[in-house]
């Protein structure tokens, strides 16, 4: 009866194991996150592990794209538009400056600097949640 019960128990501790370590949460910034906000647009943001970004809004039917640079210093999310691209949304001289957290899976940013409000706007009220 003894082996039969440590069996049992080493069995469901390893289920246990197994289940735990399959459900872990991604916590890296590192992905394509979209809006939760869809009612007339959608807002994806897509953070390679280059440092590079781009957004996404499509709204009444047009495309809008924008891209740039990011980086991390632990949970502080830093972000500027790129030079290189024709239309930057904010002056290229301006680096925002975020706190971040991913709450189970989803992105939240809070604004600690930014001189661009149309990127703190959208930032700081929108809610993300992981696509790819």
């Amino acid at each position: 009866m003894r082996i039969i019960t440590a069996f049992f128990l080493l069995f469901l501790i390893g289920s246990w194991a197994a289940c735990s370590h399959t459900g872990k949460k991604e916590t890296t910034l590192h992905g394509t996150w979209q809006s939760l906000w869809q009612k007339d647009m959608t807002l994806q943001l897509e953070l390679d592990d280059g440092k590079q970004f781009k957004v996404t809004l499509n709204r009444t039917g047009q495309t809008h794209t924008n891209i740039g640079w990011y980086d991390t210093e632990g949970n502080t999310f830093f972000i500027k538009d790129s030079i290189n691209y024709p239309l930057p949304v904010c002056n290229i001289a301006d680096t925002g400056k975020y706190n971040f957290s991913i709450i189970k899976d989803t992105l939240h940013f809070k604004v600690i600097e930014d001189k661009c409000e149309r990127r703190s706007a959208a930032l700081q009220l929108e809610r993300f949640v992981r696509i790819k």
